[in-house]
Protein backbone atom coordinates (compact mmCIF):
# COMPACT_ATOMS: atom_id res chain seq x y z
CA UNK A 1 0.00 0.00 0.00
CA UNK A 2 2.80 2.41 0.77
CA UNK A 3 4.47 1.65 -2.57
CA UNK A 4 1.24 2.31 -4.42
CA UNK A 5 0.67 5.64 -2.72
CA UNK A 6 4.24 6.74 -3.44
CA UNK A 7 4.04 5.72 -7.08
CA UNK A 8 0.72 7.50 -7.55
CA UNK A 9 2.03 10.66 -5.96
CA UNK A 10 5.13 10.61 -8.13
CA UNK A 11 3.08 9.95 -11.23
CA UNK A 12 0.93 12.94 -10.41
CA UNK A 13 3.93 15.19 -10.02
CA UNK A 14 5.49 14.08 -13.27
CA UNK A 15 2.27 14.42 -15.23
CA UNK A 16 1.51 17.86 -13.82
CA UNK A 17 4.99 19.16 -14.63
CA UNK A 18 4.86 17.84 -18.18
CA UNK A 19 1.48 19.45 -18.85
CA UNK A 20 2.65 22.86 -17.67
CA UNK A 21 5.74 22.67 -19.79
CA UNK A 22 3.75 21.87 -22.90
CA UNK A 23 1.27 24.80 -22.89
CA UNK A 24 2.56 27.55 -20.58
CA UNK A 25 3.46 29.88 -23.46
CA UNK A 26 -0.06 29.70 -24.94
CA UNK A 27 -2.31 30.08 -21.89
CA UNK A 28 -4.55 33.18 -21.95
CA UNK A 29 -7.38 34.34 -19.73
CA UNK A 30 -9.69 33.09 -22.49
CA UNK A 31 -8.05 29.64 -22.28
CA UNK A 32 -5.41 27.66 -24.12
CA UNK A 33 -5.30 28.70 -27.76
CA UNK A 34 -7.36 26.64 -30.18
CA UNK A 35 -5.28 24.20 -32.20
CA UNK A 36 -2.66 23.78 -29.48
CA UNK A 37 -1.42 20.17 -29.48
CA UNK A 38 -1.22 18.57 -26.05
CA UNK A 39 0.46 15.19 -25.60
CA UNK A 40 1.78 13.28 -22.59
CA UNK A 41 2.44 9.85 -21.23
CA UNK A 42 2.29 8.23 -17.82
CA UNK A 43 5.30 6.81 -15.97
CA UNK A 44 5.11 4.10 -13.30
CA UNK A 45 7.89 3.44 -10.80
CA UNK A 46 7.75 0.34 -8.62
CA UNK A 47 9.78 -2.09 -6.52
CA UNK A 48 9.97 -5.87 -6.26
CA UNK A 49 11.29 -7.32 -3.00
CA UNK A 50 12.37 -3.86 -1.98
CA UNK A 51 14.47 -3.44 -5.11
CA UNK A 52 13.56 -0.60 -7.53
CA UNK A 53 12.73 -1.80 -11.01
CA UNK A 54 13.02 0.05 -14.34
CA UNK A 55 10.30 2.61 -14.88
CA UNK A 56 7.46 1.75 -17.24
CA UNK A 57 6.23 4.46 -19.61
CA UNK A 58 2.79 4.33 -21.17
CA UNK A 59 1.91 5.15 -24.71
CA UNK A 60 1.63 8.86 -25.60
CA UNK A 61 -1.87 10.34 -25.77
CA UNK A 62 -2.34 13.47 -27.95
CA UNK A 63 -5.20 15.82 -28.75
CA UNK A 64 -5.66 19.35 -30.08
CA UNK A 65 -7.48 22.06 -28.11
CA UNK A 66 -10.87 22.84 -29.61
CA UNK A 67 -12.16 26.32 -30.41
CA UNK A 68 -14.29 27.85 -27.67
CA UNK A 69 -16.50 30.63 -29.04
CA UNK A 70 -17.26 33.29 -26.49
CA UNK A 71 -17.64 37.05 -26.38
CA UNK A 72 -19.09 39.90 -24.33
CA UNK A 73 -20.81 43.13 -25.31
CA UNK A 74 -21.13 45.79 -22.61
CA UNK A 75 -22.20 49.42 -22.91
CA UNK A 76 -19.79 51.94 -21.45
CA UNK A 77 -22.54 54.54 -21.05
CA UNK A 78 -23.40 55.27 -17.42
CA UNK A 79 -26.70 56.95 -18.31
CA UNK A 80 -28.89 57.72 -21.31
CA UNK A 81 -27.18 59.85 -23.95
CA UNK A 82 -28.93 63.21 -24.47
CA UNK A 83 -30.03 64.08 -27.99
CA UNK A 84 -31.70 67.11 -29.54
CA UNK A 85 -34.54 66.79 -32.07
CA UNK A 86 -33.18 67.23 -35.60
CA UNK A 87 -29.61 66.32 -34.63
CA UNK A 88 -27.22 63.76 -36.11
CA UNK A 89 -24.03 61.95 -35.03
CA UNK A 90 -25.48 61.06 -31.64
CA UNK A 91 -23.49 58.17 -30.15
CA UNK A 92 -24.03 55.35 -27.68
CA UNK A 93 -20.90 53.33 -26.91
CA UNK A 94 -20.07 49.67 -26.30
CA UNK A 95 -17.06 47.44 -25.70
CA UNK A 96 -16.87 44.11 -27.55
CA UNK A 97 -14.39 41.63 -26.01
CA UNK A 98 -13.20 38.41 -27.61
CA UNK A 99 -13.23 35.84 -24.79
CA UNK A 100 -12.78 32.98 -27.26
CA UNK A 101 -9.50 31.08 -27.36
CA UNK A 102 -8.72 32.10 -30.93
CA UNK A 103 -8.53 35.11 -33.23
CA UNK A 104 -12.04 36.01 -34.42
CA UNK A 105 -13.91 38.43 -36.67
CA UNK A 106 -17.16 39.91 -35.36
CA UNK A 107 -20.17 41.06 -37.36
CA UNK A 108 -22.15 43.92 -35.80
CA UNK A 109 -25.82 44.87 -35.93
CA UNK A 110 -28.28 46.95 -33.95
CA UNK A 111 -31.71 46.14 -32.60
CA UNK A 112 -34.29 48.82 -31.77
CA UNK A 113 -36.37 48.08 -28.69
CA UNK A 114 -40.07 48.00 -29.57
CA UNK A 115 -41.41 49.59 -26.39
CA UNK A 116 -40.78 48.35 -22.89
CA UNK A 117 -38.29 49.22 -20.17
CA UNK A 118 -35.34 51.32 -21.30
CA UNK A 119 -31.80 50.50 -20.18
CA UNK A 120 -31.44 53.42 -17.77
CA UNK A 121 -35.03 53.84 -16.63
CA UNK A 122 -38.17 55.07 -18.31
CA UNK A 123 -39.88 53.53 -21.33
CA UNK A 124 -38.70 53.24 -24.92
CA UNK A 125 -41.21 55.09 -27.11
CA UNK A 126 -39.41 56.37 -30.23
CA UNK A 127 -36.85 55.31 -32.82
CA UNK A 128 -34.10 57.24 -34.51
CA UNK A 129 -34.73 58.18 -38.14
CA UNK A 130 -31.40 56.50 -39.08
CA UNK A 131 -28.81 54.42 -37.23
CA UNK A 132 -25.42 52.99 -38.17
CA UNK A 133 -22.80 50.88 -36.39
CA UNK A 134 -19.09 51.76 -36.56
CA UNK A 135 -15.89 50.47 -34.97
CA UNK A 136 -13.40 52.78 -33.26
CA UNK A 137 -10.32 53.07 -35.49
CA UNK A 138 -7.93 53.99 -32.70
CA UNK A 139 -6.71 57.10 -34.52
CA UNK A 140 -8.57 59.59 -32.31
CA UNK A 141 -10.48 58.62 -29.14
CA UNK A 142 -14.23 59.05 -29.40
CA UNK A 143 -16.43 58.80 -32.47
CA UNK A 144 -14.98 60.58 -35.50
CA UNK A 145 -17.16 60.32 -38.61
CA UNK A 146 -14.21 60.60 -40.98
CA UNK A 147 -12.07 58.01 -39.15
CA UNK A 148 -14.37 55.43 -37.60
CA UNK A 149 -15.80 53.85 -40.74
CA UNK A 150 -15.34 50.09 -40.23
CA UNK A 151 -18.61 48.19 -39.88
CA UNK A 152 -17.21 44.93 -38.47
CA UNK A 153 -14.40 43.96 -36.11
CA UNK A 154 -11.50 42.46 -38.02
CA UNK A 155 -9.03 39.86 -36.69
CA UNK A 156 -9.53 40.46 -32.95
CA UNK A 157 -7.08 38.47 -30.82
CA UNK A 158 -8.20 36.39 -27.86
CA UNK A 159 -8.77 38.57 -24.76
CA UNK A 160 -8.61 41.77 -26.85
CA UNK A 161 -11.49 44.25 -27.17
CA UNK A 162 -12.70 47.03 -29.43
CA UNK A 163 -14.95 50.05 -28.94
CA UNK A 164 -18.09 50.12 -31.07
CA UNK A 165 -20.55 52.96 -31.63
CA UNK A 166 -24.22 53.06 -32.56
CA UNK A 167 -24.66 56.43 -34.27
CA UNK A 168 -28.17 57.87 -34.51
CA UNK A 169 -29.97 60.68 -36.33
CA UNK A 170 -33.22 62.01 -34.89
CA UNK A 171 -36.11 63.86 -36.53
CA UNK A 172 -37.61 67.12 -35.34
CA UNK A 173 -40.91 67.17 -33.50
CA UNK A 174 -39.85 64.93 -30.61
CA UNK A 175 -40.87 65.57 -27.03
CA UNK A 176 -38.68 66.19 -24.03
CA UNK A 177 -37.98 62.88 -22.30
CA UNK A 178 -38.66 60.61 -25.29
CA UNK A 179 -36.39 57.53 -25.23
CA UNK A 180 -34.94 55.38 -28.01
CA UNK A 181 -33.31 52.16 -26.75
CA UNK A 182 -30.95 50.22 -29.01
CA UNK A 183 -29.09 46.96 -28.55
CA UNK A 184 -25.70 46.20 -30.09
CA UNK A 185 -25.41 42.57 -31.23
CA UNK A 186 -21.96 41.14 -31.98
CA UNK A 187 -21.60 37.74 -33.67
CA UNK A 188 -18.34 35.79 -33.63
CA UNK A 189 -17.14 34.79 -37.10
CA UNK A 190 -14.17 32.86 -38.43
CA UNK A 191 -11.09 35.00 -38.93
CA UNK A 192 -11.44 35.85 -42.60
CA UNK A 193 -8.10 37.52 -43.14
CA UNK A 194 -7.27 41.20 -42.89
CA UNK A 195 -10.02 43.40 -44.33
CA UNK A 196 -12.51 40.57 -44.88
CA UNK A 197 -15.36 39.45 -42.62
CA UNK A 198 -15.10 35.72 -41.96
CA UNK A 199 -17.79 33.09 -42.46
CA UNK A 200 -20.49 32.32 -39.93
CA UNK A 201 -19.65 29.52 -37.50
CA UNK A 202 -21.39 26.19 -36.93
CA UNK A 203 -21.11 24.37 -33.64
CA UNK A 204 -19.81 20.76 -33.63
CA UNK A 205 -22.38 18.60 -31.88
CA UNK A 206 -20.98 15.14 -32.63
CA UNK A 207 -18.42 13.10 -30.71
CA UNK A 208 -15.02 14.51 -29.89
CA UNK A 209 -12.31 14.09 -32.50
CA UNK A 210 -8.94 14.52 -30.77
CA UNK A 211 -7.10 15.30 -34.00
CA UNK A 212 -9.48 17.99 -35.24
CA UNK A 213 -10.16 21.52 -33.94
CA UNK A 214 -13.88 21.48 -33.24
CA UNK A 215 -16.15 24.39 -32.38
CA UNK A 216 -18.08 24.83 -29.14
CA UNK A 217 -20.28 27.86 -28.42
CA UNK A 218 -19.89 29.03 -24.83
CA UNK A 219 -21.56 32.44 -24.79
CA UNK A 220 -24.31 33.41 -22.36
CA UNK A 221 -27.55 35.17 -23.31
CA UNK A 222 -27.39 38.94 -23.79
CA UNK A 223 -30.12 41.57 -23.93
CA UNK A 224 -31.11 40.69 -27.51
CA UNK A 225 -29.77 37.19 -28.14
CA UNK A 226 -29.91 33.65 -26.74
CA UNK A 227 -27.27 31.59 -24.96
CA UNK A 228 -24.79 29.57 -27.02
CA UNK A 229 -25.57 31.24 -30.35
CA UNK A 230 -22.10 32.76 -30.96
CA UNK A 231 -23.57 36.16 -30.16
CA UNK A 232 -23.80 38.59 -27.28
CA UNK A 233 -25.56 41.94 -26.84
CA UNK A 234 -26.23 44.85 -24.54
CA UNK A 235 -28.39 47.98 -24.73
CA UNK A 236 -28.10 51.70 -24.20
CA UNK A 237 -30.49 54.65 -24.52
CA UNK A 238 -30.81 57.88 -26.44
CA UNK A 239 -32.96 60.36 -24.48
CA UNK A 240 -34.45 63.50 -26.01
CA UNK A 241 -33.64 66.73 -24.18
CA UNK A 242 -35.44 69.69 -25.67
CA UNK A 243 -37.49 72.73 -24.83
CA UNK A 244 -41.22 72.31 -24.27
CA UNK A 245 -42.72 75.62 -25.30
CA UNK A 246 -46.34 76.70 -25.14
CA UNK A 247 -47.67 79.96 -26.57
CA UNK A 248 -50.91 81.66 -25.60
CA UNK A 249 -52.40 84.82 -27.09
CA UNK A 250 -55.16 86.90 -25.49
CA UNK A 251 -56.81 90.22 -26.35
CA UNK A 252 -58.28 92.93 -24.11
CA UNK A 253 -60.29 96.00 -25.15
CA UNK A 254 -58.60 99.02 -23.59
CA UNK A 255 -60.94 101.80 -24.80
CA UNK A 256 -63.48 102.73 -27.46
CA UNK A 257 -64.59 106.12 -28.88
CA UNK A 258 -67.94 106.04 -27.03
CA UNK A 259 -67.34 104.43 -23.64
CA UNK A 260 -63.74 105.45 -23.13
CA UNK A 261 -62.17 103.02 -20.67
CA UNK A 262 -65.44 102.15 -18.93
CA UNK A 263 -66.62 98.78 -20.16
CA UNK A 264 -65.23 99.47 -23.64
CA UNK A 265 -66.28 97.39 -26.66
CA UNK A 266 -64.38 96.27 -29.77
CA UNK A 267 -66.07 98.70 -32.13
CA UNK A 268 -64.28 100.59 -34.93
CA UNK A 269 -61.85 103.01 -33.34
CA UNK A 270 -61.39 100.81 -30.23
CA UNK A 271 -57.88 100.13 -28.89
CA UNK A 272 -57.10 96.43 -28.42
CA UNK A 273 -54.18 95.10 -26.39
CA UNK A 274 -52.73 91.74 -27.45
CA UNK A 275 -50.72 89.68 -24.94
CA UNK A 276 -48.57 86.78 -26.13
CA UNK A 277 -47.15 84.51 -23.42
CA UNK A 278 -44.39 81.98 -24.17
CA UNK A 279 -43.58 79.41 -21.46
CA UNK A 280 -40.97 76.67 -21.21
CA UNK A 281 -41.77 73.60 -19.11
CA UNK A 282 -39.96 73.24 -15.78
CA UNK A 283 -37.94 70.13 -16.72
CA UNK A 284 -37.18 71.18 -20.29
CA UNK A 285 -33.93 72.26 -21.91
CA UNK A 286 -33.16 75.90 -22.63
CA UNK A 287 -34.87 77.37 -25.68
CA UNK A 288 -32.78 80.07 -27.31
CA UNK A 289 -33.25 82.44 -30.26
CA UNK A 290 -37.02 82.48 -29.73
CA UNK A 291 -38.73 84.72 -32.24
CA UNK A 292 -42.36 85.89 -32.08
CA UNK A 293 -44.10 86.89 -35.30
CA UNK A 294 -47.67 88.23 -35.41
CA UNK A 295 -49.17 89.27 -38.73
CA UNK A 296 -51.96 91.80 -38.15
CA UNK A 297 -55.37 91.53 -39.78
CA UNK A 298 -56.46 94.01 -42.46
CA UNK A 299 -59.19 95.18 -40.07
CA UNK A 300 -56.49 96.65 -37.81
CA UNK A 301 -55.10 100.05 -38.79
CA UNK A 302 -51.62 99.58 -40.23
CA UNK A 303 -48.98 102.05 -39.14
CA UNK A 304 -50.76 103.01 -35.92
CA UNK A 305 -49.14 100.51 -33.58
CA UNK A 306 -48.88 102.54 -30.37
CA UNK A 307 -48.23 101.27 -26.85
CA UNK A 308 -48.71 103.40 -23.77
CA UNK A 309 -44.96 103.86 -23.37
CA UNK A 310 -44.86 106.64 -25.93
CA UNK A 311 -45.04 107.43 -29.60
CA UNK A 312 -43.05 105.08 -31.79
CA UNK A 313 -42.68 102.57 -28.97
CA UNK A 314 -45.45 100.18 -29.83
CA UNK A 315 -44.14 96.91 -28.43
CA UNK A 316 -43.39 95.74 -24.90
CA UNK A 317 -41.36 92.63 -24.00
CA UNK A 318 -40.79 91.02 -20.62
CA UNK A 319 -38.19 88.27 -20.78
CA UNK A 320 -35.64 86.99 -18.20
CA UNK A 321 -32.72 87.55 -20.60
CA UNK A 322 -33.71 91.07 -21.73
CA UNK A 323 -33.07 94.11 -19.51
CA UNK A 324 -32.86 91.93 -16.39
CA UNK A 325 -36.40 90.68 -16.88
CA UNK A 326 -38.03 94.11 -16.53
CA UNK A 327 -40.83 95.15 -18.89
CA UNK A 328 -39.05 96.90 -21.76
CA UNK A 329 -40.45 99.17 -24.47
CA UNK A 330 -39.29 98.35 -28.02
CA UNK A 331 -39.50 100.69 -30.96
CA UNK A 332 -41.51 99.94 -34.08
CA UNK A 333 -38.44 100.63 -36.21
CA UNK A 334 -35.81 98.14 -37.36
CA UNK A 335 -33.05 99.19 -34.97
CA UNK A 336 -30.83 97.76 -32.24
CA UNK A 337 -33.61 96.51 -29.95
CA UNK A 338 -35.37 93.15 -30.19
CA UNK A 339 -38.60 94.27 -31.89
CA UNK A 340 -40.09 95.95 -34.93
CA UNK A 341 -43.36 96.47 -36.77
CA UNK A 342 -43.70 96.41 -40.56
CA UNK A 343 -39.91 96.08 -40.99
CA UNK A 344 -38.90 92.41 -40.74
CA UNK A 345 -42.20 91.51 -42.45
CA UNK A 346 -45.03 93.64 -43.83
CA UNK A 347 -47.75 94.58 -41.34
CA UNK A 348 -46.20 92.18 -38.81
CA UNK A 349 -45.04 92.57 -35.23
CA UNK A 350 -41.70 90.78 -34.74
CA UNK A 351 -39.82 90.23 -31.47
CA UNK A 352 -36.63 88.13 -31.38
CA UNK A 353 -33.74 87.28 -29.07
CA UNK A 354 -35.81 85.69 -26.30
CA UNK A 355 -34.17 82.86 -24.33
CA UNK A 356 -35.96 80.70 -21.76
CA UNK A 357 -34.52 78.05 -19.47
CA UNK A 358 -36.77 75.36 -18.00
CA UNK A 359 -39.63 76.93 -16.02
CA UNK A 360 -39.21 80.46 -17.41
CA UNK A 361 -41.68 82.50 -19.45
CA UNK A 362 -41.75 85.70 -21.52
CA UNK A 363 -44.51 88.14 -22.48
CA UNK A 364 -44.90 90.27 -25.59
CA UNK A 365 -47.58 93.01 -25.66
CA UNK A 366 -48.73 95.53 -28.25
CA UNK A 367 -51.83 97.64 -28.94
CA UNK A 368 -53.73 98.23 -32.17
CA UNK A 369 -56.73 100.22 -33.33
CA UNK A 370 -59.73 98.59 -35.00
CA UNK A 371 -60.73 100.16 -38.33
Amino acid sequence: MNMTKTSTHLFGLILFTASLSGVSQQVLAAGTAAGTSISNSATINYQVGGVSQPAITSNTVAFVVDRKINLTVVTTDAAAVSVTPGSSNNVITFTVTNTSNDVMDFSLSNQALAGGAAKFGGTDNINASAVSVFVESGATPGYQAAQDTATFIDELAADANRTVYIVGTFPTGLNNGDIATYGLIAEARAAGGAGSLGAALTQDTGTDNPSTVQIVFGDVAGSDDAARDARHSDRSDFKVVTATLTVTKTSTVISDPFNGTTNPKAVPGAVIEYTITIANAASAATASSISVSDSLNAEIVAGRLVFNTGAGQGIQVTSPNINGGAATALTNSADADQGDFNATAANTVTVSGISLTGGQSAIVKFRVTVQ
